[in-house]
């Protein structure tokens, strides 16, 4: 029986991906960087830590992706300040059923902590969260398991009564690694992710309700 509700913040309660693209490529563009939207692809669902560590090595740039990480998190407080990221079609209302149903809720995203506080503040919903957790608080960000494993350590719950909800490539196979039960989500902003080691795939948050919960 599942318990523990292990939402992805990007994509999964925010319809961040566009704007997250846009500023990426923005930045792609002030370094100078060719980088294709299929390169792109793969870094979804990382951390951007990790995402500018494989960009530095794959492009051979001298560029502390330290700084970088700052620089992007700056733009893209900037356009959240200004309203240009909207929440999920139907995240909220998901959001208020598993919190009226009693589940542990809890938030896991490659994200920064700072980032994903942030957010949650932003669209005043961070009570709903038991717990939360940003990719800068784990060593090896998805698609390794580690941040979905800490995620349910922080309430003791079992990796199999936990149900992750996931619309990245990279989150599926971190979910599945560690051993969760995980719905995925095809978000057309996040663009074509391969999501079928998810054990449901779904076009529409509204599709997920107790029958569909009960099955896991």
């Amino acid at each position: 029986m599942i318990t523990t509700i292990i939402f992805d913040m990007d994509g999964v309660i925010i319809d961040s991906e566009p704007v997250h693209q846009r500023l990426e490529f923005e930045m792609y563009e002030e370094l100078g960087l060719n980088i294709s939207e299929d390169e792109h692809k793969e870094y979804v669902g990382t951390s951007s830590s990790d995402m500018w560590e494989k960009i530095k090595k794959r492009h051979q740039i001298n560029l502390n992706p330290e700084e970088l990480l700052l620089y992007g998190r700056k733009k893209y407080w900037l356009a959240l300040d200004n309203n240009q990221v909207p929440l999920v079609e139907g995240a909220l209302e998901l959001i208020n059923f598993f919190h009226d149903n009693k589940y542990n809720i809890h938030v896991a995203s490659s994200a920064t902590r700072p980032t994903v506080d942030k957010v949650l503040e932003h669209f005043n919903i961070g009570h709903f969260f038991n717990y939360r957790i940003g990719g800068n608080e784990v060593e090896k960000s998805k698609p390794e398991p580690e941040i979905f494993l800490k995620s349910a350590e922080q309430s003791s719950s079992k990796p199999e009564k936990c149900l992750v909800i996931e619309d990245s490539a990279n989150g599926v196979k971190a979910a599945k690694s560690a051993g969760m039960c995980c719905i995925g989500y095809v978000n057309p902003g996040t663009g074509v992710q391969d999501l079928s080691k998810a054990d449901l795939v779904v076009n529409n948050l509204g599709e997920i309700n107790m029958e569909v919960i009960s099955k896991f």
